[in-house]
């Protein structure tokens, strides 16, 4: 696929504004005259504009044409060169690519549009895979290639797509690829296991260390009879400062009020005790002097 500046016959001098442009993108050499595009492009990893890559018009119109929808999705299948051996990854791609061509249909793009919308999400799948780009990443490569498809602007970009297509492009994206990212991710990144084990145990193994010894509750301590457990349980500057400002004013602490109130309770409740008692004698004996009298 040529760029658009050499399918319409450009002439690209020294001295012309698109030489300049070019020069500045590194398309064309600066000091010579004659584009270096044939040998710069074919290196290149991706053609520099998607429209009709893997999808030509008459692909588009012999999957229009098909039969039935698996005839369809074989079609679309061989165009978009799924290189995948037969398995859940190939069912996976072609279903990824068969919805996108149906989300084509039901926006009624032309054919460079559905061409162009198929091979941008095949890309952005591939350089997330390649390149293992998180959601936000691969977003990112999305995004630019709508930018460079949905603004007339060459030789930086051509305007394949319009402001309402990008929305609607974005929206679809947002609720199938990047709802999904991760699933495939899971399914197309390489994972690999690593899995070690020694024949000889006895060569330049580290020793196996000790178990440790089983505790019983007679080798329970008191932490606070510990030196190097003391600072745990100091005084806070708080309580200290509150110590000694009772103390200076003869207040006791807490635990002397404490203290003294069960006394005093104790107290109460023995001269209680004996008041019952000396009733309980008082009238025993008037029991036993009517007994006597009687």
């Amino acid at each position: 696929l040529k760029p658009v500046w050499l399918q319409q016959g450009h002439v690209v001098g020294p001295s012309s504004p698109l030489h300049f442009s070019l020069a500045t993108m590194g398309l064309i050499s600066a000091n010579r005259g004659r584009p270096e595009t044939c040998a710069k492009l074919a290196m290149a990893k991706k053609p520099l504009f998607l429209y009709f890559t893997d999808l030509k018009e008459a692909d588009l119109e012999r999957i229009v044409s098909a039969a039935t929808k698996s005839e369809g999705k074989q079609l679309l299948k061989d165009c978009m060169q799924i290189d995948e051996a037969k398995g859940f990854k190939t069912e996976i791609l072609a279903d990824m690519h068969y919805h996108n061509y149906t989300f084509c249909m039901s926006r009624n793009f032309v054919p460079a549009k559905t061409s162009t919308f198929l091979s941008t999400m095949k890309v952005v799948l591939d350089e997330a895979v390649s390149k293992r780009l998180d959601a936000d990443g691969a977003f990112e490569v999305c995004k630019q290639l709508l930018l460079q498809h949905g603004v007339e602007r060459p030789p930086w970009s051509v305007g394949v797509f319009s402001f309402d297509d990008v929305k609607a492009i974005m929206d679809y994206v947002h609720n199938t690829l990047f709802r999904h990212y991760r699933l495939y991710m899971y399914a197309f990144m390489t994972h690999c296991d690593l899995s070690f084990c020694s024949d000889n145990l006895a060569v330049n193994i580290a020793p196996p260390t000790m178990r440790p010894m089983t505790m019983s509750l007679v080798d329970e301590v008191d932490p606070r009879a510990q030196p190097e457990l003391a600072h745990l349980f100091k005084p806070s500057d708080v309580e200290m400062a509150e110590a000694e400002l009772r103390r200076l004013r003869g207040e006791t602490t807490p635990e002397d009020r404490a203290e003294k109130v069960k006394q005093k309770v104790d107290a109460g409740v023995q001269r209680l005790m004996e008041v019952f008692d000396k009733k309980i004698q008082e009238q025993d004996e008037r029991f036993q002097a009517m007994l006597d009298g009687s």
